[in-house]
């Protein structure tokens, strides 16, 4: 088939640094080559993607543009996105048909929904984000603007509108983080964006508890939690904090980790953190918000706690779980192709 990705506007494909939803892009980007399909990505910014065709909309992603709030107004960043929205409508309305099917991967997922009432080719849009009431407004007034959820949490009391023609969880390509055979085991560790809904500070806490250093890497949020919260236990032995890391950085810190700590506390719609640990044997132990039950089998690949004192308790139990478990778990059920195999069968529900 010939299958167009819209790709978020605001980092280079695949990221740099942290950047969700572009990893997860450019992985189903590279599976659907490897598949035979032709694949053209719409994107700003760099792409570095073998046997793709790019649509390049802006030449710069806009998190690379500099801001100076001094000299222009603060909504530049959000125009621009309105912007690429509509340079990527106005280019499927001239290339209708041209393509198979058309997967939306950006933040705006209902943006190009009324365009479906005159596309004849099909348009799914990739909730990654929290759906919204308004998001669901747009879907019933608009039948064929059909979407994909990443969880069954994630779609919550709407899980039977129609317009929801699968879920597809997020996958890794096993190549990329691959397990060994002796890993330290002597640390913990923790990424995400420190903020407080990701809630670093119970991680800290339990490390603390169960006697374990803790390393911790990503990018400041909000920088008056983690002066408040997060910088006073950093003292560079039982905590390090290595700051935003990029996808070399974290692997042997996935790789040699005792476990992975994900005590998130708001409804993480997947948590792409727990099957990139899996997948190179580590364990993860986290909180049951969001997804998190439908990614890790307690018992099996890690534990589901409630609060720093019982995830202490797992760190303690940790050597129950077996690291060859954990990766086999992601090879079948959250792998490159199992993720991008699914897309296509849900694709096929629409394609005429």
């Amino acid at each position: 088939m010939h299958i167009a990705l819209i790709a978020p506007p605001f980092l280079n494909i695949p990221p740099s640094g942290q950047g969700g939803t572009e990893n997860v892009l450019s992985v189903k980007a590279r599976e659907l080559v490897r598949l035979g399909h032709q694949v053209t990505l719409f994107h700003a910014g760099q792409a570095h993607l073998r046997g793709i065709q790019h649509v390049q909309i802006f030449p710069k992603a806009l998190n690379d543009l500099p801001q100076n709030l001094a000299a222009e107004e603060s909504s530049r960043k959000l125009r621009l996105e309105m912007t690429y929205f509509a340079l990527v409508a106005d280019y499927l309305l001239k290339h209708d048909q041209e393509f198979d099917v058309i997967f939306n991967h950006t933040r705006g997922e209902v943006a190009f929904a009324p365009l479906t009432n005159i596309l004849r080719t099909p348009l799914i849009s990739v909730f990654h984000l929290p759906i919204l009431a308004e998001n669901i407004t747009v879907l019933n007034d608009n039948s064929r603007a059909f979407a994909i959820s990443i969880s069954n949490n994630q779609r919550g009391r709407w899980k039977d509108l129609t317009n929801f023609i699968a879920t597809v969880y997020n996958g890794v390509e096993l190549a990329a983080f691959p397990m060994i055979e002796r890993p330290k085991r002597d640390f913990l560790f923790w990424i995400g964006t420190i903020g407080e809904h990701k809630n670093p500070l119970d991680a800290i806490l339990a490390a603390k508890r169960a006697g374990f250093p803790l390393v911790m890497a990503g990018k400041v949020r909000d920088q008056k939690y983690f002066n408040q919260f997060i910088g006073p236990h950093v003292d560079g032995h039982l905590v390090r904090y290595l700051g935003e890391i990029n996808a070399d950085q974290k692997l042997p810190y996935y790789q040699h980790a005792r476990a992975v700590l994900f005590p998130t506390k708001w409804p993480e719609p997947f948590g792409l953190i727990m099957i990139e640990a899996l997948a190179c044997g580590t364990p993860v132990i986290a909180y049951p918000h969001g997804a998190v039950p439908e990614v890790i089998a307690p018992g099996q690949v890690g534990f589901i706690v409630h609060n720093p004192r019982q995830m202490a308790t797992a760190i303690g139990k940790i050597d129950q779980i077996d690291r060859q478990a954990c990766r086999d778990y992601i090879e079948n059920h959250f792998s490159a192709q199992v993720m991008t195999q699914s897309y296509l069968a849900a694709a096929a529900k629409v394609i005429r």
